[in-house]
């Protein structure tokens, strides 16, 4: 594990040099904020004139010479001819509604910069309704963007009036078939296309998306979510390596009716259990998880889990009373497989259903869909939001506002700089609730995690009620209480406090008692609760009084199983990952 940790460290440094050094000519940032992308394209014939003719043939060039912010994939002449000899045909053997669908795809309707292509998805959908997938790679001793992992991006961040344009060695061509359809045409997952099919789960990942299932708002927002999928897919090779070598002794091991066509046949769990339905993840969305977090398949009730690791990603490694039971990777390298339907990663062995326990949730309140799509803002930023913008935050009354603080200012004990704000009091916002993450049932001890102020005027933050799943628990959280420096994590944890987060620079003796302000960041014990259900539950905080203008400033929700430790491990503020006590040099007494 460490070496291939340290191999890919040092193949990011390579990378990362070659593009400060024999990449710079390629990767030059031009500014023209004169004119539109669509006149661009126009004055600039021997580039682009086929692509302009593509525009114009679809009806697409009158938008691009109108204000906006769009991203354009820009495919050079040299790469419309090296597509028509790829397709064997020529510009007029495409219909205008081909051309469209062509143009939609090399489109999106906000601006990217090369600073967020990532290894995974770029952060919006295009116009055509889908994600491309961002990747460099190391060519011939030089760093190389693809799109799609096949189409050559050749220049990039030409700054246009209206938006920008990434200059392309290819053409990117819309992906029309399914995940099941993508599946069944490798034969490496023959084993996994069979199981597929015997169970009718194929027909389930074979339904297509059309133009109807994406609904727009009059900002151009897709409003509705379509019925996508993220598959876990298994090649003959990761099937091997657990002793099957074809679809009958897939069967005979899992099919515990002689019938995997119904839904409670062990064989149609088995696969079922191997897709997210209704969601679609890509490597970067996993890889954003800092600590482990869950997801219902299409199995009934059943979850797995993500973990990063290094720079592995692992689906089902979870820790239980110290014991870990190791994970099963997902091939980085060749995963994000985008299909009209969703998106399939390839494991490196197969996993199964298991028995879940008691999980510990260090909950990022702020880690809400609708704010990164919010562009610049996620973590960077602060905006208002009001009620209805956030499908997992409600508050009443509906007509107030709460505040999103991103990175900005003195956020040194907030985990990844961010947080939210709430006027939580009888005469403002008098309740807000929030929707869980995946918990497994069990016996959980729930922390409420925020800054604190302590003011000798009486200026009193929030203090508060928290019911969960509407039953309330017995601690009131007083957000007027600050932490005592000189207390150890056990004496605190008696009194129904801690410090629920790690800084860097700490050493274990030192765990924010050398920084001013530090006892402000306070993790506090609302109560115990028996979950019986796994699945996702409502955290609601009913307001009590507060002083005029104290707002709670609300950082993490932590939610630990009883009879685990409630102190470590804790999440660095920094980057969000947990760190163990165990790990940290020995040195002070804090017991």
């Amino acid at each position: 594990m460490r070496t291939h940790i340290l191999f890919n460290f040092l193949a990011a440094v390579v990378v990362l040099l070659l593009f400060t050094t024999c990449g710079k000519e390629d990767f030059n940032e031009r500014t023209n904020y004169q004119i539109l992308i669509g006149e661009y394209f126009e004055q600039n014939p021997e580039q682009f004139s086929t692509f302009v003719t593509v525009l114009e043939r679809s009806g697409s060039l009158s938008f691009l010479k109108a204000y906006g912010t769009y991203t354009c994939f820009a495919p050079t002449n040299e790469a419309f001819e090296k597509f028509f000899t790829q397709e064997n045909k020529q510009l007029a053997d495409f219909t205008d509604e081909e051309l469209r669908d062509l143009v939609k795809y090399h489109i999106l309707a906000s601006i990217i910069p090369s600073t967020d292509f990532v290894d995974g998805r770029l952060s919006e959908l295009n116009n055509y309704g889908q994600y491309m997938t961002t990747r460099t790679y190391l060519e011939n001793g030089r760093a190389v963007f693809k799109l799609n992992k096949y189409a050559v991006v050749r220049n990039v961040d030409n700054m246009m009036l209206n938006g920008v344009i990434h200059v392309m060695d290819d053409v990117i061509k819309p992906v029309e078939l399914t995940i099941a359809q993508q599946l069944e045409a490798d034969p490496s997952f023959s084993i996994f296309t069979r199981a597929l099919k015997e169970t009718t789960l194929f027909d389930t990942l074979n339904v297509r998306l059309t133009d109807e299932d994406f609904v727009y708002d009059d900002e151009g927002n897709l409003v509705n979510y379509p019925r996508w999928f993220t598959v876990m897919a298994v090649p003959n090779t990761a099937f091997e390596k657990s002793g099957i070598t074809s679809y009958e002794q897939l069967k005979e091991r899992y099919s515990d009716t002689g019938n995997p066509s119904n839904p409670l046949d062990s064989l149609y769990l088995h696969m079922a259990y191997h897709f997210l339905d209704s969601n679609m993840m890509y490597v970067s969305d996993f890889a954003a998880t800092t600590t482990t977090a869950g997801y219902f398949t299409k199995a009934p009730l059943e979850v797995i889990t993500i973990k990063n690791k290094g720079q592995d990603i692992l689906v089902n490694e979870d820790e239980y009373l110290g014991f870990v039971e190791e994970g099963f990777a997902i091939d980085r390298d060749i995963s994000d497989n985008t299909s009209n339907n969703g998106v399939f990663h390839i494991m490196e062995e197969d996993f199964f259903i298991k028995v879940r326990f008691p999980t510990a949730v260090y909950w990022d309140v702020t880690d809400q869909f609708e704010i990164k799509k919010i562009p610049g803002v996620y973590r960077k930023e602060s905006v208002t939001l009001e009620s209805g913008q956030l499908e997992d935050i409600q508050w009443e009354p509906e007509s107030r506002t709460i505040k999103y603080k991103g990175a900005a200012g003195d956020y040194f004990g907030n985990v990844l700089g961010d947080r939210l704000e709430v006027y939580l009091r009888p005469e403002v916002v008098k309740s807000i609730q929030f929707r869980s993450p995946i918990i497994v049932k069990g016996t959980y001890k729930i922390w409420i995690c925020t800054r604190n102020q302590y003011s000798s005027a009486g200026h009193r933050k929030p203090i508060f009620f928290v019911y969960m799943d509407d039953e309330k628990l017995p601690i009131i959280i007083d957000n007027w209480q600050t932490l005592n420096n000189t207390e150890s994590d056990g004496e605190l944890e008696l009194r129904g406090y801690k410090r629920y987060a790690y800084h860097p620079s700490d050493s274990l003796e030192q765990n924010y008692t050398s920084r001013d302000r530090a006892s402000r960041y306070v993790g506090q014990l609302a109560g115990t609760i028996e979950l019986k259900a796994t699945g996702r539950h409502w955290i609601k905080f009913v307001a009590i009084s507060a002083y005029a203008g104290a707002e709670l400033w609300l950082d993490q929700i932590q939610i630990i199983p009883a009879e685990m430790d409630q102190v470590w491990p804790k999440p660095n503020i920094e980057d969000g990952s947990l760190v163990y006590k165990e790990d940290l040099p020995e040195q002070g007494t804090f017991e």
